[in-house]
């Protein structure tokens, strides 16, 4: 791949039927690893503070275990319904050629993802899923600790 770069990438996603049914834009919260934790927290109690009873929490690839960290924080601050979502995309990447002669060249590769709903009530949390979690009780719920300056 010497004679070749990185010209683009397309996106083909497979995912379930419901998925973004209930939610717009500034709900949803995209995880990427290169943001910190404790900004993707505040954003969220924020959205949750200003009357929002649903956050739903994206994340693909190696950021995955941040949204997972992000949703488990979030719980023991708030009592929250959750439901987890895992699902993948094809990625098509597109190759031109430096040299004369060469051909286009495009690369698939699967990427894992992973949508986290989180919500103040069941109304938009199927409790039938298997991703689905309840609330956690009173005594695992600790509001007063500051969680955001962990894991930086």
């Amino acid at each position: 791949m010497d004679k070749y770069r990185l010209v683009g990438e397309r996106k083909s996603t497979t995912s379930s039927a419901d998925d973004d049914k209930y939610c717009s834009d500034e709900c949803e919260v995209r995880i990427t690893q290169q943001g910190k934790p404790r900004n993707y927290i505040s954003y969220a109690m924020n959205l949750f503070a200003n009357g929002s009873e649903k956050v739903v929490l994206k994340a693909m690839g190696r950021a995955i275990n941040k949204a997972v960290t992000i949703a488990e924080i979030l719980k023991r601050k708030l009592s929250l319904h959750q439901d987890n979502c895992l699902t993948s995309s094809e990625i098509i990447d597109v190759f031109e050629p430096l040299e004369e002669g060469l051909d286009l060249v495009e690369s698939k590769r699967y990427v894992s993802c992973m949508t986290i709903t989180l919500s103040t009530t069941d109304t938009y949390i199927n409790k039938n899923s298997i991703g689905y979690q309840p609330p956690l009780s009173a005594e695992e719920i600790r509001a007063d600790i500051d969680h955001t300056t962990a894991n930086n």
